[in-house]
């Protein structure tokens, strides 16, 4: 079977499934003996984002709401008809199913953090604190030209003008990289002379234990991406300065910063209890590999083809998400979200 049809039937036959058993409430359509109720449309309702909810407002569009589940309905029985219930492939797509339900029961209902007290979240924020204070860092490149006393200092300011002046000329001609093939000829600062004079992404302070007070005012005093000081001095010698770019100071309060915590400490809570809980039923079962076996095994290296959203009359079959793969001992499931908070 391809796997548009086990799509498509995997929807259906799980639709069928949610009608088996008694039933109560309001009867919306009858399709053979089966009978949908107004729960279960309003349950599918629920289900769509509330983008396509906002559509069903209206009695013409709920009508073309349970049109859709009555055709499901109908595509399910006949799929139940014809055997294909029973097909392997089905068969796995309702296991994938049914895995991410339970999942979703066991392991989802804490997803929100509610249940994690402010004090557990305070200990997070003062335990990460670098991730929620950071303060202006700027990456430059520099020039040094050493001087021991004051006519080498005259001789390496005058030097150092000459350089920045043909340097700007050589940007104006588009040589974007001017400054640090300069810095790489000219410069005498060992370790970042190789690298074109990048000092890399470094804090004011930061940059002033590295190197000294004087450099690091001079980055920072400057503006815009490309600027460069004039020659200055420092006591090493003579310098010039280029900013390559600047970040800017973050510094959210835990007040500011508690919800995105909360979130990222239940993420990876319930991927610490996925983990245990698997653990758990692994060593309640018999799991035996057979490696001999399944070196024999053959991977078709031709790509899969993909699982459609929609069949072909363009209305929308109840999709069934990925479900988080079954990790061995020792291994991380893949969490539900990025697990760092505001992408710094």
């Amino acid at each position: 079977m391809n796997t548009r049809l086990a799509s498509v039937l995997c929807a259906t036959l799980a639709l069928a499934a949610c009608h088996k058993g008694e039933k109560s409430g309001p009867v919306v359509a009858e399709v053979g003996d089966e009978k949908i109720t107004a729960d279960e449309v309003r349950q599918r309702l629920n289900e769509t984002s509330p983008f396509l909810r906002a559509r069903y407002n209206t009695v013409e569009r709920k009508k073309e709401f349970l049109e859709n589940m009555v055709r499901n309905e109908l595509l399910a029985q006949e799929a139940i008809r014809q055997g294909y219930d029973k097909s392997p492939a089905v068969r796995e797509q309702m296991k994938r199913a049914m895995i991410q339900e339970l999942i979703k029961h066991q392991l989802d209902s804490k997803l929100a953090g509610t249940d994690i007290p402010d004090e557990e979240l305070k200990k997070f924020y003062d335990a990460h604190l670098d991730d929620f204070v950071k303060p202006e860092r700027a990456r430059v490149f520099h020039i040094l030209l050493p001087a021991k006393d004051a006519r080498e200092r005259a001789e390496a300011k005058k030097k150092a003008a000459a350089l920045l002046k043909d340097i700007d000329a050589r940007e104006k001609k588009g040589e974007t990289n001017a400054f640090q093939t300069a810095a790489i000829k000219e410069s005498k600062d060992a370790l970042s002379a190789p690298l074109g004079g990048d000092l890399r992404f470094l804090s004011k302070d930061e940059l002033t234990k590295a190197y000294t007070a004087e450099l690091a005012n001079a980055a920072f005093d400057l503006k815009n991406p490309g600027d460069k000081t004039q020659p200055f001095d420092t006591p090493a010698g003579v310098e010039l300065v280029k900013l390559q770019v600047k970040t800017v100071a973050i510094n959210r309060s835990f007040e500011e910063s508690k919800e995105p915590i909360r979130q990222r400490m239940a993420r990876e809570r319930r991927s610490r209890d996925y983990d245990d809980w698997v653990k758990k039923l692994r060593e309640n079962a018999k799991v035996a590999i057979h490696e001999q076996e399944l070196e024999k095994v053959q991977v078709d290296a031709a790509p899969a083809p993909q699982q459609p959203a929609s069949i072909s009359s363009g209305h929308p079959v109840p999709a069934l998400p990925p479900v988080a793969p079954v990790s061995q001992p020792g291994q991380k499931a893949p969490p539900t979200a990025a697990s760092k908070i505001g992408g710094n």
